[in-house]
């Protein structure tokens, strides 16, 4: 397999001098994650939707009217499309990070991401582990009265994409990334601020899709393929046992 066989081409980017508001556009329009940031043409930065969850704890509403370079950052790693794809994958993983820039030359012509790597690799990669043996059993969790901005700044201090919202050891709901900046740029485009005081228990996802400690990481891969997911809190007898997410299976890849 050959990173051309992962990767996700046509990619977005931005000139590093554009909004911060564009890129939250970009990214709750589009669903994706990274936005590679350019300067004079050439490649200089990515933005994460993480880069732009920190921003938005540090600077508040001002970050939304800044530039996107002041929120990118350069934790990228760079292959070309007929590498082996297994060892980008390690690349990934050693470097801590999330995303693999593929280049042409100097042209950029794909991204790989953890999600490419759950949804393209070949279904017996993920199926000699169970999720137990991946699975974070200590997650970070909140009440539902927390407030955006408490819960903005639980995920930037343990740089995670889901927060889980909890009462005691029950699972009420899950708050992504994705659903904050959802409510970012819709509450910015209306009113031109941010509402931060709101309770997460209004942004989760209520009744999320979960899994047994005991099934297959391959039965959690398809859970995620299906629904379109990229986490799954793990639930046992009505209590909360852990999470597993995109981010735990691509290390187990290469583990």
């Amino acid at each position: 397999m050959i990173a051309h066989e992962l990767m996700t081409g046509g990619v977005v980017t931005m000139n590093h001098n554009e909004e911060l508001t564009t890129a939250v556009q970009l990214m709750v329009d589009h669903g994706f994650r990274h936005i590679p940031i350019l300067e004079g043409g050439s490649l200089r930065l990515i933005l994460t939707a993480l880069g732009i969850i920190n921003g938005l704890v540090n600077n508040g509403d001002d970050a939304m009217r800044e530039p996107v370079n002041k929120y990118g950052n350069d934790r990228f790693i760079i292959a070309s499309q007929n590498d082996d794809a297994m060892e980008v994958i390690k690349k990934m993983t050693n470097s801590n990070v999330d995303a693999a820039l593929i280049l042409s030359g100097k042209e950029l012509v794909g991204i790989i991401t953890e999600r490419d790597v759950v949804a393209k690799s070949p279904d017996h990669l993920f199926a000699r582990y169970k999720i137990h043996e991946i699975a974070n059993k200590e997650p970070v969790t909140a009440g539902e009265d927390t407030t955006l901005k408490d819960a903005m700044g639980i995920m930037a201090k343990h740089n995670i994409r889901h927060l889980l919202v909890t009462d005691g050891d029950r699972l009420l709901g899950v708050v992504s990334v994705k659903d904050i900046l959802r409510h970012v740029i819709k509450y910015y485009r209306l009113r031109g601020r941010v509402d931060f005081d709101i309770p997460i228990s209004r942004l989760m996802s209520h009744n999320p899709i979960t899994i047994d400690s005991g099934a297959s990481v391959l039965d959690a891969v398809k859970l995620m393929r299906r629904n379109n997911i990229s986490s799954l809190p793990i639930v046992e007898a009505g209590r909360l046992m852990g999470i597993v997410t995109e981010h735990d299976m691509v290390k187990n890849l290469v583990r």
